[in-house]
This record gives structure tokens, C-alpha cells and sequence, in this order.
């Protein structure tokens, strides 16, 4: 199933978005981007995601707003969240909100595939 897992990548940084889909579905994966939580939650209403990639600071939610959201929508889809921010308990928070890995940015692909494949069942 992880070869052909959908992941939604969800992140306001329109190039970064556009680069982990490009790599990630030249490692096998079905991606789809979205550059908010609104599209981010279209997009799991119209196709679920195997797994959902989110950052933490999104231009129209919280990221831990987001979390519970896609929580709700997907209870067991994995969740990783990545932050450009290191503040004392905003990982612990995300994880506490339904996150499964918090990783902090910048994440090399080689980082984000290994931590995929850990994530998504066999």
C-alpha cells in the first residue's frame, strides 16, 4: 500500500508544496498540494489522503486547529507536521492535537521518505 499511498502535502510556501510532490511521486507516491486549510480540506472531502504532511502556521487556520480537522476527517491517516518554528511546547502541542511526528524545518526529502515509509502501514 505505501508505494501507492495518496499524501496531501499542506503548506503556504507554494515552492516547497511543488517540490516534495515532485520528488515524492517520483518515489511512487500519489501527492496532491494545497497551499491552505480550506483547500487542504476540500481536497480530503473530495479524495481522502493516506497521509497528510501539514506545516504549523497556515495563512487561515492554526496549526493545531488544522490537526483536529484532519483528525476528525481522517482518524487513523497518519499526520506529520513540520514547523520552521522551535518554540517551547508548539510540537508537544501539535502531537497532543492528533499529530503523529513533528519535525522541525527544514526537512531534506530523504528525511521526509524515510519518515513516510515509518508512518504509513506495510
Amino acid at each position: 500500500m505505501a508505494a501507492q499511498a495518496k499524501i496531501l502535502i499542506v503548506d503556504d510556501e507554494r515552492d516547497l508544496v511543488d517540490a516534495y510532490v515532485r520528488l515524492l511521486e517520483r518515489s511512487g507516491y500519489r501527492c496532491a498540494g494545497a497551499f491552505d486549510a480550506s483547500q487542504a480540506l476540500q481536497i480530503i472531502d473530495a479524495e481522502p489522503p493516506d497521509l497528510v504532511i501539514t506545516d504549523l502556521s497556515l495563512p487561515d487556520s492554526s496549526g493545531i486547529d488544522i490537526i483536529r480537522r484532519v483528525r476528525a476527517k481522517l482518524p487513523v491517516a497518519p499526520i506529520i507536521v513540520m514547523s520552521g518554528h522551535n518554540s517551547p511546547g508548539l510540537h508537544e502541542a501539535a502531537l497532543a492535537a492528533g499529530a503523529d511526528i513533528s519535525l522541525l524545518k527544514p526537512v531534506s526529502i530523504a528525511e521526509l521518505r524515510r519518515v513516510i515509509g515509518e508512518a504509513l502501514p506495510r
